[in-house]
């Protein structure tokens, strides 16, 4: 089970979510980033199909797939598990796993744990876990197919899909198979939607060329065997092989209508070996072997520049794991239980280009020891009043990684349920997330030099620091060189209850969070979350914004000599700008350990079901309300307040449903909404109006039990039935951002998709 270590029982002290495999295909979504968009505890921000060149306040978000983004702590905060397993990351910096590359008709169920997970499974788990887990029990032969668009013609789709089964009496075996496919859809298609200029003001080449969402092509494959070799020793093996291509045309960085074309492929693989023996009556161990690979290959092809260059990065993870089992002592409340186990894992990551060579390379070794321990005190059995069940958990875990040392992580865990159906737990846990293994080997460190009186002047600043006139302006950006382990402490509080009153059952949960995540990666966060460049004019008028040396002011030839030498590629000189004369050097832009995120809020996940004349009733509400996110760059600077700003998390997102199923008919509808939010906290900031979208999906099962109708589901579903427009957001250039939020909502519009499977 996610979330714990110990066999057969669940992590009832932590917020857990499991999304079943019906609670995914009839959500109507396509592919799994889609599904992971609508959880509300998830944040859009980070890497995703809807992101081209990153995001003002985060410079590692991109294009190179789609990252789960838990609690908006970013994509490296949350840890992706396949079947329990580690994956392979992605990204130029190997920060994150793309979902893209696992297959929706492959999956059982999604397991969402929104909580400090690394007493368990150690770095990266600081917001919490998804872990997608893979059928493995069907038996017979399953053909789906799928076919949408937008109605328009603009965007179309189309997911085909074929799973075998077969079954005996000491195992099964499984296979699957999925091709996706997906048309680009541009700015053409969405004239209300305002294009980027291309740097200096001017129109861009043609709003045709600018992809607000790529083409991709996949094929991916899945096979899964289970085999009991004695009744006491069972052998199970997994494996997963994706491919996957898309191309996605932007406005390029500098150069007026200069489109640039990104030509992705990636291939990915991830194998897993286990072995699980009853070594007694009580006590069984289990062999874990993981080995998954991620390699990707970039061509960025500038028409403007008329250049063709070629990046490529290739990321491996291996990892050996040995877990005990069993019961070490009987209470009257029931056994106490206990796993000890450990780990070696080794990750290698490689990044080259055909203009600059080898950019990053590393190697990580990891070794670690963990522990888990459940105590029942109080069970039902013991009939005292209030206390149906009274429970305890503690586990804790050490790593030692080979770049960055030794680290403890604890948890602690409290389940008391007063009475029958109502559970209250709490749980106090301690995380740590090394660097993503790109930024340990990084050596990008670039610089854009623009004359400052050019910048003053797009700023609003023109005149009021006439020193700077006559210099140039430099914009750094890259990776510190001096790197911490990040730790995060999370507290949680909740109750979960399920009961039956007359003929509905009432099931539901209710969680605060507090989360304070320490030496966050990230770039010094600007107050009202102004763009970067606003940086050094804030800080003329407030000396305390940011930690000294974020911006030098007049560096001398010695310091600025010092700063070219730190840069692995010659500065990029702009509109004029000379080295001559530098009056500002920016460096807020650079990725380094922050002092503190602080986020706290509340979940609430309602279910209510029951049987009606027409057929059995389904409602649903999943909501996260966000009572406080901040960011700190220094303990001496102040806490700057990004709640319900653009590219941030917003305090409201809800997702609130209803169905009805009667006979073979099942029918769904979804309504959507995430509430308005400021471009930023300035008094003249832009309003950004609420979102609010509606999915409906229908199927029937035909009932016949022979002939071609036996088996047979046919599927239709709409996403934003009512063609609801993503609120309009100020155009970014420099990231090539349209006028929208990517972050906090779509530009695809009404989408109709009909599914067709039959199993034979």
């Amino acid at each position: 089970m996610t979330g714990t270590s110990l066999r057969g029982i669940a992590p009832e002290s932590s917020p857990l979510q499991i999304y079943s495999r019906e609670d995914i295909l009839g959500s109507g979504v396509t592919t799994t980033e889609q599904f992971i968009r609508t959880l509300p505890q998830n944040f859009g921000g980070g890497s995703s199909e809807f992101i081209t060149l990153g995001l003002p306040n985060d410079d590692e978000a991109g294009s190179y797939g789609a990252g789960v983004n838990l609690r908006g702590l970013g994509n490296g905060g949350t840890l992706v598990l396949l079947n329990g397993n580690r994956l392979a990351p992605t990204s130029a910096l190997g920060n994150f796993v793309d979902l893209s590359i696992i297959p929706m008709s492959a999956l059982e169920r999604v397991d969402v744990l929104t909580d400090g997970a690394s007493a368990v499974y150690g770095g990266d788990a600081v917001a919490g876990v998804v872990n997608f887990v893979l059928r493995d029990d069907f038996e017979g032969a399953e053909t789906t197919g799928r076919y949408g668009t937008d109605g328009k013609g603009d965007l179309q789709e189309t997911r085909v899909g074929q799973t075998f089964g077969s079954a005996w009496n000491s195992g099964n075996a499984l296979a699957t198979y999925e091709h996706f496919r997906r048309t680009n859809l541009t700015l053409a298609d969405r004239p209300q939607i305002s294009a980027p200029r291309a740097t200096g003001g001017e129109d861009p080449a043609g709003t045709d060329r600018f992809d607000l969402l790529p083409s991709e092509t996949r094929n991916s494959l899945v096979v899964a065997l289970r085999q009991n070799l004695t009744p006491a020793l069972r052998f199970s093996a997994t494996g997963l092989y994706s491919q996957r291509g898309s191309v996605h045309s932007v406005i390029g960085y500098v150069g007026a209508g200069d489109v640039v074309v990104r030509d992705r492929t990636s291939a990915s693989y991830a194998l897993s070996f286990g072995a699980e023996a009853e070594v007694s009556e009580l006590w069984s161990a289990s062999l874990t072997a993981n080995l998954s690979n991620q390699k990707n290959e970039i061509w960025n092809t500038s028409e403007a520049r008329q250049t063709r260059d070629l990046s490529e990065n290739d990321s491996d993870s291996r990892s050996l794991d040995l877990v005990l089992n069993g019961e070490v002592l009987q209470l009257p409340a029931g056994p106490v239980r206990l796993a000890l186990g450990g780990q070696v894992r080794q990750e290698d990551f490689i990044m080259q280009g055909s203009r600059y060579g080898i950019l990053r390379e590393a190697q990580r070794d990891v070794r670690a020891v963990f522990g888990e321990i459940h105590v029942p005190l109080i069970g039902p059995d013991l009939s005292i009043p209030g206390v149906q069940r009274l429970e305890a958990s503690l586990s804790g875990r050490v790593d030692n990684y080979s770049d960055f040392g030794t680290a403890s992580n604890p948890r602690i865990g409290l389940l008391w349920s007063p009475l029958e159906g109502l559970k209250l737990r709490a749980s106090y846990s301690e995380s740590f997330a090394p660097p993503a293994i790109g930024q340990v080997g990084d050596r990008t460190g670039s610089a854009t030099v623009l004359p400052s009186s050019l910048v003053m002047q797009v700023l609003g600043y023109a005149g009021r620091y006439p020193e700077y006139d006559g210099t140039s302006y430099i914009l750094h950006t890259g990776v510190a060189d001096d790197l911490d382990p990040q730790t995060s402490r999370t507290f949680t509080f909740g109750a979960d209850f399920d009961r039956t009153l007359g003929q509905g059952r009432w099931t539901g949960s209710l969680n605060y969070y507090d989360l304070v995540f320490e030496g966050r990666l990230g770039t010094t966060p600007i107050p009202d979350n102004l763009d970067m460049a606003y940086a050094p004019f804030l800080l003329l008028e407030d000396p305390s914004l940011f930690p000294p040396g974020t911006v030098i002011f007049n560096p001398s030839a010695d310091a600025l000599n010092t700063f070219l030498a730190s840069l692995d590629f010659p500065p990029d000189l702009q509109y004029g700008a000379t080295l001559d004369t530098v009056g500002i050097i920016n460096s807020v832009s650079v990725t380094r350990n922050l002092a503190s995120t602080q986020t706290r809020g509340l979940d609430l996940i309602m279910n209510y079901q029951r049987p009606t004349p027409i057929g059995q009733l389904t409602l649903g509400a999943n909501a996260n309300y966000i009572l406080a996110f901040s960011r700190q760059a220094a303990s001496s600077t102040p806490d700057v307040d990004i709640l319900s700003t653009l590219y941030n998390p917003v305090d409201l997102n809800v997702r609130v449903s209803g169905g009805l199923q009667h006979g073979g008919w099942a029918g769904a509808i979804f309504l959507n909404h995430v509430s308005g939010y400021r471009s930023d906290r300035s008094a003249d900031s832009i309003s950004i109006d609420p979102w609010t979208t509606v999915d409906v999906n229908l199927s029937y099962r035909f009932g016949a039990q022979s002939g071609w109708s036996r088996d047979l589901k046919l599927g239709v579903s709409v996403i934003n039935l009512l063609d609801a427009d993503p609120p309009t957001a100020p155009v970014v250039e420099y990231f090539s951002i349209a006028g929208y939020d990517p972050t906090n909502a779509s530009p695809l519009g009404r989408f109709l998709a009909i599914e067709l499977s039959k199993v034979f």
